[in-house]
């Protein structure tokens, strides 16, 4: 019988589509005819009681709203379709058979909870387990139908009512959620996950739903203001044209600071005011960047693509604006680039022709070096950071985030240590401007700029878990310290990883540096493994420390690890991770010093919470034992090695200890 159930079970998951056709259609005859029922007051009264009551309870079992609006949402599209059964059996509703409808609350919560919670351990850890409560609960339905099926055979009609709407209810509190909550989290958040970008949450479709609306309802004024300005304006054509550029200008500064999540930081160290025309050049990674650039000064035209070009959006508003189409190329453009040059106006060219989808900057093309050449204009570089986060390439989520303009200073045309020509100028130009983008990288993208990012791959994880992460990232003050520490490339071991939080971070703030992560549990290496930020140069292996196989590295960190072993294992611990290091490798311990004993206790505390009260992470049968500082620095001399400490923290004995390879111990090996 079971396995009669479990095939079943597989019909729903192969077959999907033919049973979401079939209740699309039910769907649409049931609510509408349960448009033309009247449900009695106190009983309407207990369902939105009771629906109340059930948002609350998956709100504190899940911890996010969006999982418990996911479970709503079938159970109430249940709700229409159990009415609408009633509405084709020409049922009247009395106080017996209504209450049945506040009853199908629990077969279907419940219901909802088991699948959601197979969905999540599966986007939690990428594996399922076996667990067989589908064929419990078509057992239940059988059970539930054949029973109340009874209430059929007298001549009742109350008895019959109720049976016939009890079988309903019982069937669409188990088919629907089947048939939704799969595909409702498949596109909200499973398949985003597995393209790399953000899943999507409550408030940030909010904060996107209502930045799109403004743009959108703005367009439309303006492609108004526009006909008023530029097509029907009998009087001054350019000051007309000028007015309209205004209110262009004014439309984007006010979309950029009236979305609250996206903060704005404008660095201009030489007092650019575009009194003089000039041809812009910025980096491309997003939509946003148009906005922050014509935001600046009512006197620009841009160089648009085909698709900003022909947008039933914007298209209106570029077209009469004279922004011009890059596809017609750079030579047809010179005399409507000469006019409005004339008029004060500057041009603005994205020279990679197209947005990048990691911010790494693509080639540069010749069109806008050439316009600068042949109308003897000066070429001011802006860079633009931030964007590419805020609002990706393909994607419609808007996220926090900071958006950076920096100017560089203007490039005459008569500076010639850019070469002379516009093809050599086009090629050392485009690698002064990669090296200055590099340098406001490595200046703005530091542990805080990734935490969002960092926070993302978590959620969805467990209340429990996410919560962890969030309070541990503020306790680790994001991990800059061992970002600090640590070379922005090379090789790098991350031993004791639990879910990656640390390891993570490092490989966000530096592509350049290749992590492997370990830890003895299993479930958090299946965890750190199935983030959406996961790539090739960062990986996690479930193993122990004493019998991982090492490599060599430039960086290896024991972090809270340490009193998980007992003495003996502590020191071949380190010696294992010192001889693994490389010539100018860095090993970082933190972990509590007994040796501070007034402010050992704060840690016993900590690891009280860490391992007992929370179980968040495991002990052998032996127990915790600390470690002394003095014993770790005597490992270290008898490597030969240089041992400093930092003292983080002011209410544990938690102590940092940074050895590194001294000269001697070099020269030793060699």
């Amino acid at each position: 019988m079971a396995e009669i159930f479990l095939d079943i079970s597989g019909y729903f998951e192969k077959n999907r589509i033919i049973f979401w056709i079939s209740f699309a259609i039910l769907s649409v005859i049931a609510i509408y005819l349960a448009t033309h029922l009247h449900l009695n007051r106190d009983i309407s009264k207990t369902l939105q009681l009771s629906f109340m009551f059930v948002f609350c309870l998956l709100l504190v079992i899940y911890g996010r709203i969006e999982l418990a609006l996911i479970s709503m949402f079938p159970l109430f599209i249940s709700f229409a379709c159990a009415l609408g059964v009633s509405g084709i059996f020409d049922l009247r509703l009395n106080n017996l058979n209504s209450f049945t409808f506040p009853l199908m609350l629990i077969p279907g919560t419940f219901y909802s909870l088991f699948i959601i919670q197979r969905i999540l351990q599966k986007y939690k850890t990428g594996k399922s387990k076996d667990i067989t409560y589908n064929s419990f609960f078509l057992l239940l339905i059988i059970t539930c139908v054949s029973g109340f099926g009874i209430f059929k055979l007298p001549e009742q009609p109350d008895l019959k009512s109720t049976s016939i709407i009890f079988i309903a209810c019982i069937v669409f509190s188990v088919t629907v959620p089947e048939l939704l909550i799969h595909t409702l989290f498949k596109i909200l958040i499973n398949n985003r996950a597995k393209n790399k970008r953000f899943p999507l949450t409550f408030f940030g479709l909010l904060k996107s739903a209502f930045a799109f609306t403004y743009f959108v309802v703005a367009s439309l004024v303006l492609t108004l203001l526009g006909l008023v300005f530029v097509k029907l304006n009998p009087f001054n054509k350019e000051k007309g044209k000028l007015a309209y550029h205004a209110c262009i200008s004014k439309f984007c500064w006010s979309l950029m600071y009236i979305m609250g999540n996206v903060k704005k930081r404008i660095i201009n160290p030489h007092k650019e005011d575009f009194s003089k025309p000039a041809v812009i050049i910025c980096n491309h990674q997003s939509f946003l960047d148009i906005l922050s650039t014509v935001m600046l000064t009512p006197k620009m035209i841009l160089f648009t693509n085909h698709w900003v070009w022909n947008s039933p959006v914007f298209g209106f508003v570029v077209r009469m604006a004279d922004y011009y189409p890059v596809m017609q190329g750079a030579d047809g453009s010179i005399d409507l680039v000469a006019d409005r040059i004339r008029k004060g106006y500057s041009v603005v060219v994205f020279p990679e022709g197209t947005r990048s989808v990691d911010s790494n900057m693509k080639r540069f093309h010749k069109g806008a070096f050439f316009l600068a050449e042949k109308l003897g204009l000066d070429i001011l570089p802006i860079l633009i950071h931030g964007s590419g986060y805020t609002m990706s390439k393909g994607d419609f989520l808007l996220k926090d985030g900071t958006i950076t303009l920096q100017f560089l200073q203007r490039i005459k045309p008569s500076d010639l240590s850019f070469g002379k020509g516009y093809a050599e100028r086009t090629k050392s130009i485009g690698r002064y401007f990669r090296t200055s983008f590099g340098q406001l990288r490595t200046e703005l993208e530091k542990p805080d700029y990734f935490k969002e990012q960092l926070i993302y791959n978590y959620i969805f994880k467990g209340p429990v878990l996410e919560w962890y992460m969030r309070i541990k990232l503020r306790f680790e003050n994001n991990y800059i310290l061992f970002n600090d520490l640590l070379p922005r490339s090379g090789k790098f071991l991350d031993a004791g990883c639990g879910y990656g939080f640390m390891s993570y971070m490092l490989h966000l703030v530096s592509g350049e540096r290749e992590i492997t992560g370990i830890d003895y549990d299993e479930t958090k290496i299946n965890t750190a493994n199935h983030c959406f930020s996961k790539n090739e140069k960062i990986n996690f292996v479930c193993s122990n420390v004493l019998q991982f196989k090492y490599e060599k590295y430039d960086g290896i960190i024991l972090a809270d690890i340490l009193h998980y072993l007992h003495p003996l294992q502590q020191k071949e611990a380190i010696e294992k991770c010192l001889q693994s290091l490389s010539d100018n490798g860095t090993l970082i311990i933190r972990d509590g010093n007994k040796d501070l004993a007034e402010r050992h206790w704060g840690t016993k505390i900590t690891e009280f919470f860490s391992t007992t009260f929370s179980g968040f992470n495991k002990t052998t049968e032996n127990g915790l034992s600390y470690i002394s500082g003095s014993l770790i620095r005597e490992i270290a001399d008898v490597q030969k090695m240089q041992c400093t400490e930092i003292d983080p923290s002011k209410y544990t004995s938690n102590m940092i200890f940074v050895i590194k390879k001294t000269p001697a111990a070099i020269h030793a090996e060699v």
